[in-house]
């Protein structure tokens, strides 16, 4: 049973100091529902995707509180929870019963609101996508643990930082004429070297932001013009230093390799990939991981100025994490939504030529869970 993207819809990504994360939500779900054709007495399910809700927000039960915001009852409601890597998985539920027959058409939206707290709360609220209990009381936060395997990348593959500082240049450039990133505005190599180091090497401007936003997919298994091919999830060991090799993200692998043999087909066959760019560094190793260079080398291949909207792999159409920006638990749903987008050719000025694949990667933590999504337009390949 096939599975599409029947509408989609998104809200800018800001810091919305006067909408409620039930305001973010209502506005992405009425323009996904709008542009699926439907109300919500046609949605057979609800699967709202957040991080942080609880600890930022103090908000918990979203499943009801989302449906009720919608004025949509008498219908299942849940939330789901899994890190940075939330609305990957909130996708893969709603494909999973999709594809099993047991709904027809799934309301899933990603929401997060972080920029009515203050910093701290939010490095604690992160902190709770890791081993918080050992890693906290040593001051490791995750920039400080991405710092780490970024010195060790360098060491072990002489690699040159600025070649993996274009990854944030790559996402920067592309985001520029994106209507709802959070920072349409270009920046270069000697930008980020002459930032701040958030934790030695890696600098301020190779990291994301708190940011506020929501994104809504109705997904269904009656019609659509644009189908998911794929949807595979991966775990690895949870505390990342407790792993054989601390330079190769094994769940990104591991989910690459089910959704390429569930689409049957391999990285050379995707047009454009959206990573899960919360650091420079990650995004290099998802590059080799998801088999578009070889192991060490992710570095070489953005020395050869790939990810441009124009280049023969895209990457971050709208921006990814670092531009478009992260409200972490709807990033997963940004993403799908803006493959679609795609697809459908509604990118407007992002818009890339001839896309007919695109594959969607949604990492919780530190490569904890992977979750992949392979799209593709009706007729593609």
């Amino acid at each position: 049973m096939p599975v599409y993207v029947r509408g989609y819809g998104f809200t800018d990504v800001r810091e919305h100091w006067n909408k409620s994360m039930e305001d973010l939500a209502l506005e992405a779900c009425i323009k996904a529902l709008e542009m699926a054709g439907l109300s919500g007495k046609n949605i057979d399910k609800i699967i709202v995707s957040n991080a942080l809700g609880e600890y930022l927000n103090h908000k918990g039960h979203l499943g009801a509180l989302i449906a009720d915001t919608l004025g949509i009852i008498n219908k299942p409601a849940i939330r789901v929870e899994a890190a940075s890597a939330s609305g990957g998985i909130a996708v893969h539920q709603a494909f999973l019963e999709l594809k099993g027959e047991t709904a027809r058409n799934i309301l899933v939206i990603g929401v997060e609101k972080m920029a009515d707290v203050l910093p701290n709360s939010i490095y604690t609220a992160r902190s709770l996508m890791i081993d918080r209990e050992y890693l906290s009381s040593i001051g490791a936060t995750m920039e400080a643990l991405e710092a780490i395997i970024l010195r060790l990348y360098l060491e072990k593959y002489k690699a040159e930082h600025e070649n993996i500082m274009k990854l944030a240049v790559v996402s920067h450039s592309n985001a520029l004429r994106a209507k709802h990133a959070q920072f349409p505005r270009p920046i270069t190599v000697d930008t980020i070297k002459r930032s701040p180091y958030v934790a030695d090497p890696l600098h301020f401007f190779e990291v994301t932001a708190p940011a506020d936003g929501a994104a809504a997919l109705v997904l269904s298994n009656e019609t659509g013009s644009v189908e998911i091919v794929s949807s595979s999830a991966s775990t690895d060991r949870f505390r990342f230093f407790e792993r054989d090799d601390l330079l190769w993200l094994e769940s990104v692998y591991m989910a690459a390799q089910d959704a390429y043999n569930q689409a049957k087909l391999t990285h050379s066959d995707i047009d454009f990939v959206e990573l899960h760019d919360s650091s420079t560094i990650m995004g290099v190793l998802e590059i080799e991981a998801l088999g578009l260079s070889e192991k060490g080398a992710g570095h070489k291949l953005l020395e050869k100025d790939i990810g441009f909207l124009n280049s023969e792999m895209p990457i971050n159409t709208f921006g990814g994490l670092k531009a478009r920006g992260d409200p972490i638990g709807a990033t997963g749903v940004y993403q799908i939504a803006e493959i679609s987008a795609q697809l459908f050719g509604h990118a407007g000025d992002n818009q890339i030529d001839n896309a007919k694949t695109g594959l969607a990667l949604s990492v919780g933590g530190l490569g904890e869970l992977s979750v992949i999504h392979i799209l593709k337009k009706k007729g593609g390949f």
